[in-house]
């Protein structure tokens, strides 16, 4: 996975929520089992995590972390702790109320199975990992899942690619003087980044990609408009486009309030206006439209603030329905 810098340059993110047609749920549950494409592999994550570390050179001691007891199978989900000073790398597993989980200084990450389902939250206590007010230019900490598609489909041969998600903010409290805070620079966001990718060996762009942003939460706005730009804002910045979707496109209401939202959305149709954009834009060229699909994903907090936040989801999965 890549790993994303740019959270400080956006004027504001999405909140996303539930606007599907009911022509494509019904069709999606007509559809046989052949013509659905389940992107997301270990959706309920028995099979563990991979740790990647506080930075791209960290060297975890433990490797691995088994939320659901030790596995065989090969870990597909990777935990990344960009730019936090605290690794969970050796922390030992403790379980309170059924919750499994993993926790230092700085960051926590808890697992549970209610009636078979996993429910995963992710908390980032940013007064922990911030002694003064993050400046200009100095990393900030991170907290994501990420996983690469083992089945990377081409949007040519999608019909649709249904999203589905249930989630809440569980905690966002400012811990930093009012004064300090500077919306060009602090904030926390919890938001998923999917990767459309050139997979056309042939193609002279092989490996080019753009981010395609669904940002949950951001503590500045409520209501957040479509962004599209190129990612910036420090020096192992990818320079690849974004574009994220706007709340407006598909939401009523907000994380903000607290309470549970459940999305199920086509988000094929705004992939593809990422891709035109991009396009327009002077990215991906030498890729076709036809060279693109997705390939990969990450899910989680980057918090440029001294903010202590906390979001919890369930249900998270990824469908393409492929064309006749």
């Amino acid at each position: 996975m890549y790993k994303v810098i740019f959270c400080v340059l956006l004027p504001g993110m999405l909140l996303f929520s539930m606007a599907v047609k009911g022509s494509i749920r019904d069709a999606i549950v007509r559809l046989p089992v052949s013509d659905t494409l389940l992107l997301l592999g270990d959706s309920a994550f028995e099979k563990g995590l991979v740790l990647k570390g506080t930075n791209t050179n960290a060297v975890c001691r433990d490797r691995f972390i088994f939320p659901f007891g030790e596995n065989n199978g090969r870990a597909q989900w990777e935990l990344a702790e960009w730019g936090s000073r605290f690794q969970l790398a050796g922390i030992k597993r403790r379980i309170h109320r059924k919750r499994i989980i993993y926790a230092t200084r700085g960051k926590k990450i808890a697992f549970e199975k209610p009636a078979g389902n996993c429910r995963v939250a992710m908390n980032v206590t940013a007064s922990d990992e911030y002694p003064v007010p993050r400046k200009a230019g100095e990393d900030w900490a991170h907290l994501l899942v990420e996983q690469t598609f083992t089945k990377k489909p081409y949007l040519k041969d999608l019909e649709a690619l249904i999203f589905k998600f249930s989630g809440r903010l569980t905690k966002a409290v400012l811990r930093m003087k009012k004064k300090d805070f500077d919306p060009g620079l602090h904030t926390a966001q919890f938001q998923l980044f999917i990767t459309v990718q050139d997979l056309n060996p042939a193609s002279p762009n092989h490996g080019d990609f753009l981010w395609f942003g669904i940002p949950f939460y951001d503590y500045r706005y409520k209501d957040i408009r479509m962004y599209a730009a190129q990612d910036l804002g420090k020096s192992d910045a990818t320079g690849k486009f974004i574009y994220s979707m706007g709340s407006a496109d598909f939401m009523k209401g907000s994380f903000h309030s607290g309470a549970w939202i459940t999305i199920y959305k086509d988000i094929l149709p705004m992939m593809k206006d990422a891709v035109k954009l991009a396009k327009q834009r002077g990215y991906l060229k030498g890729s076709a439209i036809e060279d693109l699909g997705v390939s990969s994903m990450n899910l989680g907090w980057e918090v440029p603030g001294t903010l202590d936040v906390g979001f919890e989801f369930k249900g998270l999965d990824l469908l393409g329905v492929l064309r006749p």
